[in-house]
């Protein structure tokens, strides 16, 4: 490797394809000793590699991204906590299930704490039962889109119009207004599969026909979940099957996804019975500029 003649205050002694490497190694979180020590078995003086080290840590910009590193590695490392505190639970970690759970300990232990929990009290049976059949629904949303598993506001789409007559909601968990809980149809044919996603806010989903094996995976496994190198290790993945009359909170910032070997028909509701609105994880938002520093 060849350095650059001159060694001027504030210039690398480094050819270009040589301070790329150097700062992809700082970005990454190699520490400077090692990257000395590298620089030094490839032909560097010790004094050169030291001076390529600092010049490169002292840029503006190499400052700028090793802060917003540094930020993002500790988050990481927070949520790796939670990750190891839930593994610590007694027994294999798994979904809470209750024949019946008042809404106070709803809230308390699983929406607060967001935590997912599947509920049976046969709320599917207060839906009118021709109406919601799978051949019904099939036949609302028609040949094209009954092919593929879908999520429709049920208000929104005129098609669905006949569903919304009669529709109830989960009282003492959901809003009581049946429109104010922006309530969905979820239609999947025989045999659907749909792959893990991020629940944007915290969703209550009611079984009305069918099986649904869900994936959940937790919130603090975001980093497994979006990684793009198979060295993170793989997510915690929680099995859970949801029958007819049985309903689940999936949390928000939870990951889901589910198959339906026999088909199904589902109902998701979004606005709870309590004084704040839902919470809303927006994960493409852009973030705000830092303050700006003082003019000179």
């Amino acid at each position: 490797m060849r350095a650059s003649r001159e060694v001027e205050s504030g210039t690398s002694p480094l050819t270009p394809e040589w301070r790329r490497w150097l700062v992809e190694n700082l970005v990454r979180g190699a520490s400077p000793k090692e990257l000395v020590a590298s620089l030094e078995k490839a032909g560097v003086s010790a004094e050169q590699a030291r001076r390529a080290v600092e010049v490169e840590r002292e840029e503006p910009f190499v400052a700028g991204a090793l802060r917003a590193v540094g930020m993002q590695r500790k988050l990481e490392g927070l949520l790796d906590v939670y990750a190891e505190l839930f593994q610590q639970t007694e027994g294999p970690p798994r979904v809470d299930r209750h024949e019946a759970l008042t809404p106070a300990a709803f809230f308390e232990r699983y929406y607060f704490d967001n935590l997912p929990v599947v509920v049976r009290d046969g709320w599917s049976a207060s839906l009118e039962p021709t109406a919601w059949s799978p051949g019904n629904v099939a036949a609302l949303l028609g040949e094209r889109e009954a092919r593929h598993a879908c999520c429709v506001p049920l208000f929104e789409d005129p098609r669905l119009e006949s569903l919304t007559q009669g529709l109830t909601t989960l009282r003492g968990f959901t809003a009581e207004e049946a429109r104010a809980c922006e309530p969905r149809l979820w239609w999947e044919p025989p045999g659907a599969e749909v792959p893990l996603r991020a629940a944007r806010r915290n969703v209550l989903l009611a079984q009305v026909h069918g099986e649904r094996r869900l994936q959940l995976v937790p919130a603090f496994d975001l980093r497994r979940v979006t990684a793009a190198s198979e060295g993170d290790g793989a997510p915690v993945r929680l099995e859970v099957t949801l029958s007819p009359g049985e309903w689940v909170l999936l949390p928000v910032g939870w990951w889901h996804g589910f198959s339906a070997p026999g088909g199904g028909v589902a109902v998701s509701f979004e606005a709870f019975a309590l004084p704040e609105p839902n919470v809303t994880w927006d994960a493409d938002a852009e973030p705000q500029p830092s303050p700006l520093p003082p003019r000179d």
